[in-house]
C-alpha cells in the first residue's frame, strides 16, 4: 500500500483499465485497493477472478487480503483474520517482505480489536526488524516510502497494544508524535488512524473535549481522502467501520448546555472555510441537509435555521428544521413563507433587524403571527437554478443580524447550493446506476432465456437441415455410384420411381433421347433391388444382325445351323437369376417379337434346333429412344408385346431439360478424366459453362461427354475456355433434326418457332446479344406468353425465367 492509497489506486486502476491483461499482481493489488475505498462488488469480483486463476503466490496473497477487507466491512472478524492469515503465508511464500509486512500489521490490528493482545504483540514482533526507524526513514529522504506508512500504522498498533496493558499515558504520548509525524509527510491514512486512536483513549480518561477535538481532526484527514477519490468511490469510502465511527463521533454534538450566544463571530473567513471543507465531503443528502443548517446557525449565531427547497409542485416545503440546541424540531413548525418566498422569487435576500418594524416585511402577517425579531433568508442557487431558500430567524432579540452578514451567508449559500447540487447528483447516478444495474440483470437474466431457447432451437434447426439434407442427397448419393449425376427436379423425380420399383420384378420401359444415359438407369435398378446378386446382362437389338437375333437371343444347340460348332447359351439364358436389358427394343424383327412375348408369358425358351424347352426366371428391362404407342399404332411392334412390356414406363429426360445439373456432370466427367487418363485435373471457366448451358445438345449427356473429353486432352491449359468447346460441340442450331422428349417425337423445323438470320458469335458479349434478340422475338411471336416462347426456344422455363432477369427484359 502506498502512503498515498489513493494515488495507487487510480494509478493501478488505470493500469488495469489501458491492459485488460495486466499482470495478476497488479489486478490482485487494484482489488486489495478497491476494498480499501469500500468498493465491495468490484474488490470481490477482482479478487474471485484473481484466485481463480492466479499463479503466483503474490497475487494469491493481495487478492485474500482483499477478501479480508471486505470481511472486516461486513463485520466478519473471524473470517477477515483467517483470510489475514492466508495471505501471509502466500506472501512469505513469494518472500514478498514488503507484503508480508503490511499483512502482519494489519492482521495484529484485528487481533487487537478482537483483544488476542499476545498473539498481536508477537506478530508487530516478527515485523519490526523489517522496518526502519523513524530517523533513518528521514534521513534517507524515504518519508513518503511504503516503508513509512507500514512503520507508521505498526507505531500505532503497538501503542494501542500499551494501552491495552494499562499504559494509558505512554500510548497517548507515542500517538501524539506519530499524528503529528504522519501529518509532516502528509500520510494521511496514518493520520486520521492515530487521532482516532487518540480519540477514544481521551474518552476513556474523560476528557471528551479532546476527544472531540481528535475526531474532528481525524474526519478532517478522512473527508480529505476522499475528496481526492473519483466520485463513485467517495460515496462507498465510509463504508469501513472504523471509518464510520469516526464520522459518526465527528458528527455528534455533545449534549451539554448551550453555550452563550457570542456577539461577534471571531476570525469568520477561517470558520467559514471549515465549514465549506465539511459540506464538501458530505454527499448524503439528509446528511448535508443537517450540516447545511447546523453551520448556519453556527455561522449566524440564530436561534432557528431551516433548509426550504423547492418541491416537485414547485412550492418550498422545510426539508430541515434545526434549532439552537442543535435538537431537531417538528418539521411542520410554522415560518414565515412569505419571507420565504419572496426571497425565492425576487433572488434577492433579506436581513431584518426587526421584522415587525421593517416596512419591507410589515404588510406579511405571518411575521406578526410568529412576532419575529431577526430574520435572514437568502436563496440557494446553483447553476442559474432556484433549489430553495436558507431560512434563519431569532424571534427574542432585536438585532441578532446585520447587512453585513449578507456577505458571508451569502457565500456560505452559493457552497451550500453547490454542495447539494453535488449531492443529488450523486444521488440521481446512484438511483440511475441501481435501475441500470437492475435492468442489466433482468436483460442478462432474460438473454440467458433467449440463448437457452435460440440454443435448442438453433440444434433443432441444425438437425431439420441435416435431415432435409440426407433426404434430399440420399438418392443422388445413392445413384451417383452408377455414373448418374444429378439433383435437378426431373432427376429427383426419376430416382423417387426407381427406388418404387427397384425391389420388384415387373418389366421397366425406359424411353429417352439417344445419349441420355438409358443404361445408367438400367443397371442403378438392377444392382439396387433384389437381384443385384444375380447377373446383368444388355443386349442391343438394333446392333445385332436380324439372322443371329434369335440365336443371340434364345441360344442355339450345337449343329443347329452352318457354323454351329458348340452349345451356346442365349442372353435370356445367361440373364437367368438376374435382369436382361433390351436396349433399342423399337428394331427388334416382328418374329422376334413373338417368341419373346411367349418367353414372358409362360417363363420357358427353346434353344434354336433343341427339341426341349428350358426354364428361365429373368426380369426385363428395355429401352426406346422412340416412342413405342405411336410405333404400335403404326403396327410395326406388337401390341400384346408392348404391354407385356410397358409395366412401369421411366421418362429419361434428356439434358437440355436438365440444365441445373450442368455444372455436376462437368465436374463429375473431368474428375473422372482425370483419374481415369491420368490428365491434370481441369475445370471450366465461367464463360464456357455460359455457352454450355445454352447449347441444345442433341446429343445429349452423350455428346457432353465426348466434347469435354476432348478439351481435356487438347486444351494445354488447366481452365478449358469457351473457345475450346466451340469447335467441338458445333452449331447450336439442329436444324430438322429429331429430338425425343420422352413423350412424342417433335420434329424442330415443325415448332413455331421465330425467324431469325445471325452470324455464329465471337465472343461471350456477341452471344448473349444475340440470344437477347433470340428471347425477345419468341416473345413477340408469342405474344409475350412466356411458357410458349420457352418451349419455341426448346428452353426449359426455370432456364428462360432466368435468363429474362439476366437480360433485364423482365
Amino acid at each position: 500500500m502506498n502512503p498515498d492509497p489513493v494515488h495507487e489506486l487510480l494509478m493501478l486502476g488505470r493500469a488495469v483499465e489501458l491492459s485488460p491483461s495486466s499482470d495478476e499482481v497488479v489486478r490482485a493489488r487494484t482489488a486489495y485497493l478497491h476494498a480499501w475505498a469500500g468498493q465491495q462488488p468490484e474488490a470481490s469480483k477482482q479478487a474471485q477472478l484473481v484466485l481463480d486463476r492466479a499463479k503466483k503466490p503474490q497475487a494469491a496473497s493481495w487478492a485474500l487480503a482483499a477478501m479480508g477487507e471486505l470481511h472486516v466491512q461486513e463485520e466478519r472478524s473471524d473470517a477477515a483474520i483467517a483470510k489475514f492469515r492466508s495471505a501471509l503465508e502466500n506472501a512469505t511464500r513469494a518472500e514478498d517482505r514488503q507484503a508480508e509486512t503490511h499483512f502482519a500489521i494489519r492482521l495484529a490490528e484485528l487481533l487487537i480489536d478482537q483483544a488476542a493482545l499476545g498473539e498481536a504483540d508477537d506478530w508487530l514482533c516478527r515485523v519490526r526488524d523489517n522496518l526502519p526507524d523513524f530517523g533513518a526513514a528521514d534521513d534517507s529522504g524515504a518519508a513518503d516510502s511504503v516503508e513509512n506508512l507500514d512503520r507508521l500504522n505498526h507505531a500505532i498498533q503497538s501503542a494501542r497494544v500499551r494501552a491495552a496493558h494499562g499504559s494509558v499515558d505512554e500510548a497517548v504520548q507515542s500517538l501524539l508524535e506519530i499524528a503529528e509525524r504522519a501529518g509532516a509527510t502528509q500520510c494521511l491514512d496514518a493520520d486520521w488512524k492515530a487521532h482516532a486512536q487518540l480519540s477514544l483513549l481521551y474518552s476513556q480518561k474523560g476528557q471528551s473535549f479532546t476527544a472531540r477535538k481528535h475526531d474532528q481532526s481525524a474526519m478532517e484527514a478522512l473527508e480529505s481522502i476522499a475528496a481526492s477519490l473519483p466520485p463513485p468511490l467517495r460515496a462507498s469510502f465510509f463504508r469501513h467501520p472504523k471509518r464510520r465511527d469516526v464520522r459518526e463521533r465527528a458528527l455528534t454534538v455533545p449534549s451539554e448546555p448551550a453555550l452563550p450566544i457570542p456577539t461577534t463571530v471571531s476570525n469568520p473567513a477561517k470558520r467559514l472555510l471549515d465549514i465549506i471543507k465539511r459540506l464538501a465531503g458530505e454527499h448524503d443528502i439528509d446528511r448535508l441537509l443537517e450540516r447545511i443548517t447546523d453551520s448556519a446557525i453556527e455561522l449566524s449565531g440564530a436561534e432557528r435555521g431551516f433548509v426550504l427547497l423547492v418541491g416537485e409542485d414547485g412550492q418550498l416545503e422545510p426539508h430541515l428544521v434545526r434549532d439552537a440546541t442543535t435538537t431537531p424540531t417538528d418539521p411542520s413548525v410554522k415560518f414565515s413563507r412569505s419571507i420565504a418566498e419572496a426571497v425565492l422569487i425576487d433572488g434577492e435576500a433579506i436581513v431584518t433587524v426587526n421584522a415587525r418594524d421593517d416596512l419591507r416585511l410589515a404588510e406579511y402577517l405571518s411575521v406578526h403571527e410568529l412576532m419575529l425579531q431577526s430574520v435572514a433568508c437568502v436563496p440557494i442557487r446553483a447553476r442559474g437554478k432556484n433549489l430553495g431558500v436558507l431560512y434563519l430567524e431569532h424571534r427574542g432579540r432585536r438585532g441578532r443580524f446585520e447587512e453585513s452578514d449578507l456577505e458571508t451567508l451569502g457565500a456560505f449559500a452559493d457552497q451550500a447550493a453547490l454542495a447539494l447540487y453535488n449531492a443529488r447528483l450523486l444521488a440521481d447516478l446512484g438511483r440511475r446506476e441501481t435501475e441500470l444495474r437492475r435492468a442489466y440483470e433482468e436483460l442478462e437474466q432474460a438473454k440467458t432465456q433467449v440463448d437457452e431457447v435460440l440454443s435448442v432451437r438453433t440444434e433443432e434447426l441444425a438437425a431439420t437441415r441435416r435431415k432435409l439434407e440426407t433426404m434430399r442427397s440420399e438418392p443422388h448419393s445413392r445413384y451417383q455410384a452408377h455414373g448418374i449425376v444429378g439433383r435437378s427436379p426431373p432427376l429427383l423425380r426419376m430416382f423417387d420411381l426407381m427406388d418404387r420399383i427397384r425391389d420388384t420384378d415387373v418389366p421397366v420401359m425406359i424411353q429417352g433421347e439417344s445419349g441420355t444415359g438409358k443404361e445408367l438407369v438400367a443397371r442403378a435398378i438392377h444392382f439396387g433391388g433384389t437381384r443385384r446378386d444375380g447377373p446383368f446382362v444388355a443386349l442391343n437389338c438394333g446392333a445385332v444382325p436380324e439372322a443371329l437375333l434369335e440365336s443371340e437371343l434364345f441360344g442355339h444347340v450345337r449343329g443347329a445351323f452352318t457354323g454351329a460348332h458348340r452349345d451356346r447359351a442365349g442372353v435370356l439364358s445367361q440373364a437367368t437369376g438376374g435382369t436382361l436389358f433390351l436396349d433399342e427394343i423399337a428394331d427388334m424383327p416382328a418374329k422376334m417379337q413373338i417368341d419373346l412375348l411367349r418367353v414372358l408369358q409362360d417363363g420357358t425358351l427353346k434353344r434354336v434346333g433343341a427339341s426341349e424347352e428350358e426354364r428361365v426366371d429373368v426380369r426385363i428391362i428395355c429401352a426406346s429412344n422412340r416412342p413405342l404407342q405411336d410405333m404400335v399404332r403404326q403396327g410395326s411392334f406388337r401390341e400384346d408385346l408392348y404391354y407385356r412390356l410397358h409395366v412401369v414406363e421411366i421418362n429419361l429426360p434428356p439434358l437440355r431439360m436438365r440444365l441445373d445439373d450442368l455444372p455436376l456432370l462437368c465436374d463429375h466427367f473431368l474428375k473422372r478424366f482425370s483419374s481415369r487418363e491420368g490428365l491434370t485435373q481441369k475445370r471450366l471457366s465461367k464463360e464456357a459453362l455460359a455457352m454450355l448451358q445454352t447449347h441444345p445438345f442433341p446429343g445429349n449427356i452423350r455428346q457432353l461427354e465426348h466434347a469435354l473429353l476432348s478439351a481435356c486432352v487438347m486444351s494445354p491449359e488447366t481452365l478449358i475456355e469457351a473457345s475450346d468447346l466451340r469447335p467441338l460441340l458445333g452449331s447450336s442450331e439442329t436444324g430438322s433434326s429429331r429430338v425425343t422428349t420422352g413423350v412424342a417425337d417433335i420434329t424442330t423445323s415443325q415448332r413455331s418457332k421465330p425467324q431469325w438470320s445471325e452470324p455464329v458469335a465471337e465472343t461471350l458479349d456477341d452471344f448473349k446479344s444475340q440470344e437477347k434478340k433470340r428471347i425477345l422475338a419468341a416473345l413477340d411471336q408469342h405474344s409475350w406468353n412466356r411458357a410458349s416462347a420457352a418451349r419455341a426456344l426448346d428452353m426449359p422455363r426455370r432456364t428462360f425465367y432466368r435468363r429474362l432477369k439476366e437480360h433485364g427484359i423482365l
